[in-house]
């Protein structure tokens, strides 16, 4: 529908139209009501970067995130914004709160406004449909999707899959029988994928596992460690934490309930956040490389502006940090 059609439905001029969704000039409130009411419900969006800057490119890049506050997330956008700048791009940064119709209204916003490229970590377990029809260069970063047909999306990721496998192969060497698994309620993808590895990995060397998935937070983890030794009674001597902030939390009971940590119970986390690295003890954990993910990005979207020739998927190399919740070799 264009301006002409929403006009003529509102019942208004264009010029109205274009002053009450341009909010200049007088308009009075129960018209700009109507025009908005026309516009929402046939779908309309105006094309701001078209508006503002006529015939000229955006310089803008769309980053879609799920969580700001997480440390990971903050390192990645810092990353990014630092190689794109130096290219003459600006960041739009979105943070999604983790809810899906956030990251939807993003990057349809993104789209419309005709970014150069978008860097996307999705919140939902589909990536939407809608970025193979995009026509600008798109970033999948965190997790990898297996249709990759088009030269215009790149995947970069840490390699989830060898951090799950090599966390249980640490903690089997280290004399682990009983494995407990803490994941992402919500199944997000580099947590999945880093659970069903370790959980593969655990059946391949004779141990036992059992998985109980929470909200990623400290909170989370405190209380599923809670609820086993209360409530379920779980007899296990690992564990593995798909994320460093599930690991905090689970420290945190461990010590309420006097449980040594690392001679009861061996304790590996997921990321390599600061934080890991004051805990009591200090928490053994991968560390995903967060900045190098972020050159990574802004790599590939200079190579696809340009044409150049990109492999679908890059594996980032995981770090791997022995601290004091494992018992030395």
């Amino acid at each position: 529908m264009n301006i002409d059609e929403i006009a003529y439905i509102a019942g208004v001029s264009k010029s109205t139209v274009s002053r009450a969704l341009n909010s200049s000039g007088y308009v009075s409130a129960e018209t700009r009501q109507r025009v908005l009411d026309v516009v929402q419900q046939s779908g309309y969006r105006r094309n701001l970067i078209a508006k503002n800057l006529r015939s000229k490119k955006s310089n803008f890049v769309g980053l879609i995130i799920p969580d700001i506050a997480n440390e990971f997330f903050s390192l990645f956008a810092k990353s990014l914004e630092t190689n794109l700048r130096k290219a003459g791009f600006a960041l739009f940064l979105c943070n999604t709160e983790e809810r899906v119709e956030n990251e939807n209204f993003y990057l349809e916003s993104l789209i419309d406004n005709q970014v150069q490229a978008i860097v996307l970590t999705s919140t939902s377990h589909q990536i939407p449909k809608k970025i193979k029809y995009a026509k600008i260069p798109i970033v999948i970063a965190d997790r990898h999707i297996e249709d990759t047909s088009t030269h215009q999306i790149c995947c970069i990721t840490s390699d989830n899959m060898h951090g799950g496998q090599r966390a249980v192969d640490e903690l089997s060497r280290r004399g682990a029988k009983k494995l407990l698994i803490i994941a992402d309620e919500r199944h997000m993808y580099g947590t999945e994928v880093r659970m069903s590895a370790a959980c593969i990995r655990a059946r391949e060397n004779g141990i036992s596992s059992e998985v109980r998935f929470a909200h990623v937070s400290a909170i989370g983890g405190y209380n599923v460690i809670v609820n086993a030794l209360t409530k379920e009674k779980l007899k296990f001597d690992s564990l593995f934490c798909t994320t460093d902030i599930f690991a905090l939390g689970a420290l945190r009971a461990f010590s309420e309930f006097h449980i040594p940590i690392p001679e009861m119970v061996q304790v590996i986390g997921f990321d390599g956040i600061e934080l890991g690295a004051f805990s009591t003890p200090p928490l053994t954990t991968f560390k995903q490389d967060a900045i190098g993910m972020g050159e990574a990005a802004a790599d590939a979207i200079f190579a696809m502006l340009h044409h150049e020739s990109l492999q679908p998927l890059r594996l980032l190399p995981l770090e791997f940090i022995e601290r004091s919740t494992t018992l030395s070799q």
